[in-house]
């Protein structure tokens, strides 16, 4: 049985780093690529890209309750060949139409990959016996997603400089052909029944009896909502990274425009190397003090990045380091843990819709981000750095009143999770 779980836990850690492969390859190829090969201009593709990505927004609510009644393996097979035919799609595309068609496929398929993906990881990991196993599988997704993340912008970086359309739509199909694999990998590597809750084998509710409680049970569990409220606040300072450090850095400090790069790229070094010795670091904590560190690294990554503006040149540089540093901690610290609580807080025959609605934290944070930031930019240079630090010293507070409301076995790291029923 221990043999088994474990190829399958290596089958879901590659299908994972694939994903990431994919999608720090096509991702800075979308816009150039679907610009030139449709003729559309870069904001009508944009445009296009944000259409497809508002379509899909409904379809976790569809899909977490798939995953309680399927099991999430075959969704998130299905999840993969949906993006692979996205991108089959876009080397076919010429006009705006098809654009759409080809963005709202791929999109829906990776919206229906998140929101089942983590359930899969945390079914897998209810079978694991070495404690704290929930932070350490997500931990290992962690370090493995930047790892894979930074090898597909390396090869998109590549690309890019080579400026071809043969060798655009080349590496669009190679992507296409991963995800392929990934699902045949899926498919041979990981047995249907590792993939159940470990409670399954417990007197697990019937499809009907689950069917009734439905999402009712989730919109009556008001802390486990207020749990996804917080880690909102909390996915917004996670994508202001990539969102909002870039422009910012351009307008107000361009003569050090050329660091850009080199931090971001060290924050996925860090990522990659980190992510399970902080685990291990973070062991004894409380997973709601973890987040608590969290809200505090992220609050002073958002006071050091708006502090050049007040310090003389030479200290640009150094200061964007230590911001950058606390950037990637706080990141270290909150996606292990986050998913962790998420899936203890969660009731084991409901965890697929819990999951799936917990993944629109992460949708809002993205769709909000470059609205907030290019609003509050206009108004002044340090006002979305400094909404930012007061957003997330206001998680701090938050979590503490929350977590007596959460089920205690759920705030701590290794614990054996939340019962069947609500």
């Amino acid at each position: 049985m221990r043999a088994g779980r474990d190829t399958a836990g290596i089958a879901v850690f590659l299908v994972l780093v694939i994903d990431s492969v994919v999608n720090g390859l096509f991702v800075p190829l979308s816009l150039l690529y679907l610009s030139e090969s449709s003729g559309a201009s870069l904001v009508q593709v944009g445009t296009l890209l944000s259409v497809a990505g508002l379509l899909s927004l409904p379809l976790p609510l569809w899909i977490g309750g798939l995953v309680d009644r399927h099991g999430p393996k075959p969704i998130v097979l299905v999840a993969q060949l949906l993006q692979a035919a996205g991108l089959l799609e876009y080397l076919a595309s010429r006009n705006g139409v098809t654009v759409l068609l080809a963005a709202t496929v791929a999109s829906l398929g990776q919206r229906a990959f998140w929101s089942s993906a983590f359930t899969l990881v945390s079914n897998l990991s209810d079978r694991d016996p070495v404690g704290h196993s929930r932070e350490r599988w997500f931990g290992i997704i962690g370090s493995l997603r930047a790892a894979g993340y930074g090898v597909g912008a390396i090869v998109a970086g590549v690309t890019l400089s080579v400026k071809s359309g043969l060798m655009y739509r080349g590496t669009i199909g190679a992507c296409a052909c991963l995800l392929l694999a990934a699902g045949l990998l899926l498919s041979w590597g990981v047995p249907r029944s590792t993939t159940q809750p470990a409670q399954a084998s417990r007197g697990e509710p019937s499809k009907e009896d689950r069917g009734n409680r439905g999402y009712r049970a989730l919109w009556a569990d008001r802390p486990y909502l207020a749990l996804m409220a917080l880690n909102t606040a909390f996915a917004l300072c996670n994508v202001m990274l990539s969102v909002a450090f870039p422009p910012f850095v351009d307008r107000q400090l361009p003569s050090v425009t050329w660091a850009v790069g080199p931090l971001l790229a060290m924050n996925t070094v860090v990522q990659a190397v980190l992510q399970t010795s902080v685990v291990r670091l973070i062991r004894p904590l409380p997973r709601h003090t973890s987040l608590c560190l969290a809200g505090v690294l992220w609050a002073s990554w958002a006071c050091l990045t708006a502090g050049p503006l007040w310090m003389p040149r030479v200290l640009w540089v150094p200061c964007l380091v230590v911001a950058v540093l606390c950037y990637s901690a706080a990141q270290l610290v909150h996606s292990p843990v986050s998913n962790a609580l998420s899936a203890d807080a969660a009731p084991a025959d409901l965890r697929g819709r819990y999951l799936a609605v917990f993944q629109y934290s992460f949708a809002i944070a993205t769709v909000v981000a470059p609205l907030l930031f290019s609003l509050l930019f206009a108004v002044s240079s340090a006002a979305p750095w400094a909404i930012l630090a007061a957003l997330a010293l206001v998680t701090v507070p938050g979590m503490l009143v929350l977590a007596p409301r959460l089920p205690e076995s759920a705030l701590v790291a290794g614990g054996a999770g939340r019962s069947r029923t609500i």
